[in-house]
């Protein structure tokens, strides 16, 4: 007698158990948007902005968000032939 009702409760459990038809597969993220265009591409063979070469505050500019954003685990600047603008004319910027 109880091989049956552990039988039948065996079956109920599984049967109990087996009906999840409500399962769905979330749907994919969507894909992230490529990169836009740099508005200043860098000089050739570096990552110097092409503004950095014809304006000293540009320069400048690049320089000091250059140095607000290294950390020791950054990569290194490629630098490569490019060279910075510079002025006689100008009073140098405070900072």
């Amino acid at each position: 007698m109880h091989k049956h009702l552990l039988a039948l409760g065996a079956a109920a459990l599984l049967t109990a158990c087996g009906s999840g038809d409500d399962y769905s597969v979330p749907p994919m993220p969507p894909a992230p948007a490529p990169a836009p265009a740099p508005a200043d591409p860098p000089q050739p063979g570096s990552q110097v902005p092409s503004s950095a070469a014809t304006s000293a505050s540009a320069a400048t500019a690049f320089v000091r968000s250059s140095a607000a954003s290294s950390s020791e685990a950054a990569e290194p600047l490629e630098l490569g032939e490019a060279q910075l603008a510079s002025s006689d004319s100008t009073e140098p910027e405070e900072p």
